[in-house]
């Protein structure tokens, strides 16, 4: 069953991931750069759940005050369209949840900014940071907070998944983005970059929250 979603993300990998978990047709995806004048708005909620909310409304709003998204979602009637934004990042327990909600601007000069910083570049403070931390003290995990508003009835629905793992001592693999070279899930020897799509969408913190929402849908009146 396929859905119309606009997305609230300028990450190419992490649209195409939703897409590939929604299994939804690139033709009823939409991204903010395709509606003149968007501007994300600045991250500064301290829960992965505030942010989420936070990007999912922003574009909900320029969607209904911007000719473009008017149209787009006012046409369709037989499934009406998503807004979907997640905010996701990695919590490890050593650094007492960080980098946390800051995870794409880790290795920012300011944290707090909305530039986010090479992959490379976290991936760097984040093992500097865990320097000399033994594999039993490395524990972590991935987590990911999916919000959604249907744009007719402007009802806001969050979904949450985590996958459990450990941070690797040095990045492996080429298949993933972010910290993925770098986490080990839980069960498994290899990075989430070495793994893979076939087994990270079974088992990533953004496919447990993705399914939790199409779950939700499949009881959705259309």
């Amino acid at each position: 069953m396929e859905w119309n979603l606009a997305v609230a993300t300028g990450n190419k990998h992490k649209l195409a991931e939703i897409a590939s978990l929604m299994e939804t047709s690139p033709d009823r995806i939409w991204s903010p750069a395709q509606f003149p004048g968007y501007a994300e708005p600045v991250e500064d909620g301290m829960t992965f759940t505030e942010n989420a909310v936070l990007k999912a409304a922003a574009l909900s709003q320029h969607l209904r005050s911007n000719h473009a998204g008017h149209v787009i979602f006012s046409e369709l009637r037989h499934r009406p369209l998503w807004v979907m934004a997640d905010d996701s990042g990695l919590a490890v327990d050593f650094l007492d949840g960080k980098p946390g909600v800051h995870s794409a601007r880790y290795a920012s000069v300011d944290p707090a900014s909305s530039g986010n910083a090479p992959d490379e570049a976290n991936i760097q403070k984040l093992l500097n940071a865990l320097d000399g931390v033994p594999e039993i003290q490395r524990g972590a995990r991935f987590v990911c907070v999916l919000a959604t508003i249907e744009m007719v009835s402007g009802s806001v629905h969050c979904f949450e998944g985590s996958c459990e793992g450990t941070i690797a001592m040095s990045p492996t693999g080429d298949q993933g983005f972010g910290y993925d070279p770098i986490f080990i899930p839980a069960g498994h020897d290899q990075s989430m970059a070495q793994l893979g799509d076939p087994v990270k969408s079974t088992i990533s913190h953004r496919a447990k929250a993705v399914a939790l929402f199409r779950n939700f849908l499949r009881f959705r009146p259309i």
